[in-house]
């Protein structure tokens, strides 16, 4: 694994944030309302064989590269938040990999803990009336947030199979064989137009780790700015010949 880091800062104590590539895409949409709205700076890139490449024009107008690809770290120093935005599934067979390379990553730079956002399949909600979301932690993560995690009262899964989730549960594991924090939040969805189910994971993030966002003048309600790269997210209308 090679991250090319433009502005080598200290990164001991921070917080990492990762998205999967699960159902409806939505960690990768909240990971971008996190960047937008605190406006993150871009420090590095991330390359790996596991990643798939991709090359496209920027997704935030603050970005001053101007350029999007695979995977590319964004930072806020006074918040001590790290921000690793991937926008291609992992090479199934070059996962593990990745997934170990990343967490010695955390290790070397003493991180403080990885919360890794994710989704599932809104049919795997078996509970009548339950929450929308749920968590999964390892030990070390539990023994730092025990309180906060009784205060919220959220549920945590059941076993640690979160279909369509992607490597969520392997990136957990990989964590908890080097004794890293380690928090995995997501909620059920469908496919379709996901920003709303977005909008619910970033929101909870913020209550995991408050304060994260500005709040509107009541003190209340989050103020998200909605990145400008969003305006494509269902693509160009078709084109009238078809009809």
């Amino acid at each position: 694994m090679m991250f090319k880091i433009s502005k080598d800062i200290p990164l001991t104590g921070y917080t990492l944030v990762i998205p999967t590539v699960s159902v409806g895409n939505v960690a990768q949409l909240a990971v971008d309302l996190l960047i937008e709205t605190l406006k993150l700076n871009k420090i590095g890139l991330l390359w790996h064989p596991a990643l798939i490449p991709v090359v496209g024009p920027p997704a935030f107008d603050h970005d001053v590269d101007k350029i999007t690809t695979t995977a590319e770290l964004f930072a806020s120093e006074h918040r001590k938040l790290l921000v690793l935005q991937i926008r291609a599934p992992l090479v199934g067979a070059l996962q593990s990999d990745f997934l170990d390379e990343l967490t010695v990553f955390v290790q070397d730079r003493q991180l403080a803990e990885i919360i890794v956002l994710s989704s599932s399949f809104a049919h795997e909600n078996h509970q009548i009336g339950a929450r929308p979301y749920k968590y999964l932690a390892n030990e070390p993560f539990l023994s730092g947030n025990a309180e906060t995690l009784q205060a919220l009262q959220w549920a945590v899964l059941e076993g640690n199979v979160i279909h369509g989730g992607g490597y969520a549960t392997k990136l957990l594991d990989a964590c908890s064989e080097k004794q890293l924090a380690c928090f995995i939040l997501f909620n059920y969805v469908s496919e379709g137009d996901n920003r709303a189910d977005a909008v619910q994971l970033v929101s909870l993030l913020d209550k995991l780790k408050t304060p994260l966002f500005p709040r509107e003048s009541d003190g209340v309600q989050i103020k998200l700015a909605i990145p400008s790269s969003w305006k494509h997210l269902f693509g160009n209308s078709a084109p009238v010949n078809v009809y």
